[in-house]
């Protein structure tokens, strides 16, 4: 059990190590072998904004306990895999959440007490954005900054969330499985960060402008949830639409519309998409041929894969082999 109030980041994780009983070096807190495995990096890029990296898993429950501190907002990117359960508390009100995938993104206020228990066995991918008020204020338009508050303040952890699409995904990924012996890896943590604000308040707008969590009931909107994980992991070819919904306990109908609505792409076309992005960052990071990545995500025919390929990114696979 951690309770804190959130100043910066590196300061909280400064407090979280001897609770632990481990230390920080190089901004990078290592998970002792008997409460985990993993770290925490965490940064200040000014007195104002500050981030934390979380890429850890549990062999013990971890509770976080926010109380009530400075003025500002707090951002939370979530690929947690669930060994049994998740309690989360905001405001006063507590809920437990059984889902064995949290693929979300939630805003909440500073000001405001958070309560947060994961479960012994979950693997815990997290990013978390601490901005003060002042500085989001200087960016802002004010109405937008008005229109945040009260989400942040309002907003129910389990019954308003965002989601994490493909676009947060890949930028997810990339900031999880970043080297720390990179020497540029704090200017590209950085850059990818200030991206995923960017997609997040774009997020925030249209579902302002659909108001989709009052059209998608809260049920259907975790069953999308659900869908879009087996997508976005089962790359080597594509899961029949009847397999997929009886996953979800609805009709191959419903099913397509609802994902359409909440993910602005089809099943197919979300599924491709997701499975080309690997087949590229295989390509980018010299892990396997253009032939091996094509069939790591279920092309056996190389013109067909490279096809595919310059359709997504414009440049075929060989080419992106030679510039790398």
């Amino acid at each position: 059990m951690y309770s804190f109030q959130l100043e910066n980041f590196e300061k909280w994780m400064a407090g979280l190590a001897p609770r632990i009983n481990s230390v920080v070096t190089n901004n990078t807190l290592t998970i002792p072998a008997h409460l985990g495995s993993g770290n925490i990096v965490a940064h200040n890029v000014n007195s104002q904004l500050s981030y934390a990296v979380m890429n850890f898993k549990l062999n013990s429950d971890l509770e976080l306990h926010r109380e009530p501190g400075n003025a500002g907002f707090v951002i939370s990117f979530n690929m947690v895999e669930v060994q049994k359960e998740i309690l989360v508390g905001h405001r006063q009100q507590m809920i437990t959440d059984k889902r064995p995938f949290r693929n979300d993104i939630f805003l909440t206020d500073n000001r405001d007490s958070t309560y947060l228990r994961i479960s012994a066995g979950s693997n815990v991918r997290r990013l978390l954005i601490f901005c003060s008020h002042e500085l989001a204020m200087q960016y802002l338009p004010g109405e937008i900054f008005d229109k945040l508050s009260v989400f942040a303040r309002e907003n129910s952890l389990v019954e308003n969330p965002l989601f994490i699409n493909l676009s947060h995904r890949t930028m997810l990924k990339e900031l999880f499985e970043m080297k720390e012996s990179d020497p540029l890896s704090p200017i590209r943590m950085l850059s990818g960060i200030i991206h995923l604000i960017e997609k997040f308040l774009h997020s925030f707008l249209r579902q302002e402008q659909t108001a989709l969590p009052r059209t998608v009931k809260k049920n259907d909107l975790e069953s999308m949830q659900h869908v879009e994980q087996i997508l976005s992991s089962r790359l080597e070819g594509f899961p029949s639409l009847e397999s997929l919904a009886h996953e979800v306990f609805m009709s191959t109908s419903k099913l397509k519309n609802l994902f359409k609505q909440v993910y602005g792409h089809t099943l197919y076309d979300y599924y491709n998409k997701s499975r080309l992005q690997r087949a590229k960052e295989l390509l980018i990071t010299g892990q396997c041929s253009i032939k091996q990545a094509g069939g790591e995500i279920g092309f056996s025919n190389l013109s067909h894969f490279a096809k595919a390929f310059r359709k997504e990114f414009g440049i075929l696979p060989r080419d992106l082999v030679k510039g790398r």
